[in-house]
């Protein structure tokens, strides 16, 4: 995150903020409470400084969220540059399973099983090469087939095997909370009222944790992710506010 995030202006607006939630004789933790908006991020709007924010659409989400708490008119202060709009990107540090990189893993298994297999016949070809006058070229094709056939099925079954059992270990699995991204979009997770992740993912991100009832999932740019728990899809979009944020909420009931 770039620290260049505070301006003259930022900060002009930021004490327009602060002044109305004072005559409101509102304090920032009240004001939290409300509002579930993390309390750095209050705090960051009203002194300007937005480099606590991951992102300028994150920024900008939360700065129309207080605005309308306080039912006041403000315009967003222009402080980001759009050549650093990568560095705005917060790293991903939850990432614990990622599909698309086990099945890579897997299709290089099977290329370097294949390699493996022809160096083999190539050694057995080599090696028999002298014993060729005494027996008959047909036979030795067909064993050298029948043992290249043997090897790939046998690294086929070692595959479909661990393909078999890690599928089964992800079926022990309980309360799992999955989601994948489809477009920019941010979460707060809480467990109870403890804020437990923030962050900012981008489209192909996908994000997993385990994670016991109750617990709360706020998500910006609602229709941007996909997500399920214990296996049960969940609908983010049916209830998000006209900013396309939604707070659901999954109670032990």
């Amino acid at each position: 995150m770039t620290d260049n995030l505070k301006s003259a202006n930022s900060a002009k607006t930021g004490k327009v903020f602060q002044d109305t939630r004072i005559e409101q004789k509102l304090t920032t933790d009240e004001i939290a409470n409300k509002t579930l908006i993390n309390i750095k991020y209050i705090k960051a709007i009203e002194s300007g400084d937005y480099s606590d924010f991951p992102s300028e659409a994150f920024a900008k989400a939360y700065f129309i969220k207080y605005q309308n708490f306080l039912n006041i008119e403000c315009e967003f202060p222009s402080i980001y540059i759009q050549e650093n709009r990568k560095e705005q990107i917060v790293k991903k540090s939850v990432a614990v399973f990622n599909k698309s990189f086990k099945k890579i893993v897997i299709a290089m298994g099977l290329v370097i099983s294949i390699l493996i297999i022809s160096i083999f016949l190539k050694a057995l070809f080599s090696n028999t090469e002298i014993q060729l006058k005494q027996q008959n070229i047909n036979e030795i094709s067909k064993d050298s087939l029948s043992t290249m056939v043997n090897i790939v099925n046998d690294n086929k079954t070692l595959i479909d095997f661990e393909k078999d059992d890690q599928e089964i270990e992800t079926l022990k699995i309980e309360n799992q909370l999955k989601l994948t991204f489809i477009g920019e979009c941010w979460i707060e997770l809480y467990s109870g009222e403890t804020l437990i992740e923030s962050q900012l993912f981008q489209s192909g991100d996908f994000y997993q944790v385990i994670i016991q009832m109750p617990y709360k999932i706020i998500v910006g740019n609602a229709d941007a992710v996909i997500g399920a728990y214990n296996g049960i899809e969940i609908d983010f979009i049916t209830n998000a506010n006209r900013l396309n944020v939604n707070t659901i909420i999954f109670n032990d009931e």
